[in-house]
């Protein structure tokens, strides 16, 4: 990856979009109440964003870092689409104990 100025201004950006989001995913509202799992499914947003921001912020990365980098944000991605999706049955489990 090249470290070019206006790739890191883009990746600086993205990295506060994704705080952005991890911040509002745990902000508490007054009219309604958020499911654990419905601000866990906003934090793996955020963190898919600043996940992706590594790559491009971190251009003296090696190859396998990056992959890494990259592996992971998927993977975050994946988990918060799943947890976003299942929300209800989720924390139906959490509170049977």
């Amino acid at each position: 990856m090249t470290d070019a100025p206006e790739l890191q201004m883009f990746g600086w950006l993205v990295f506060a979009v994704g705080v952005a989001v991890i911040i509002i995913s745990e902000l508490p509202r007054k009219s309604q109440v958020r499911s654990p799992t419905r601000r866990i499914s906003g934090v793996l947003s955020g963190l898919v964003f600043c996940l992706l921001a590594g790559v491009v912020l971190w251009p003296n990365a090696s190859s396998t870092t990056q992959k890494i980098l990259a592996a992971a944000a998927v993977a975050a991605g994946a988990l918060s689409w799943y947890l976003g999706r299942h929300t209800k049955r989720m924390d139906r489990m959490a509170n049977m104990k």
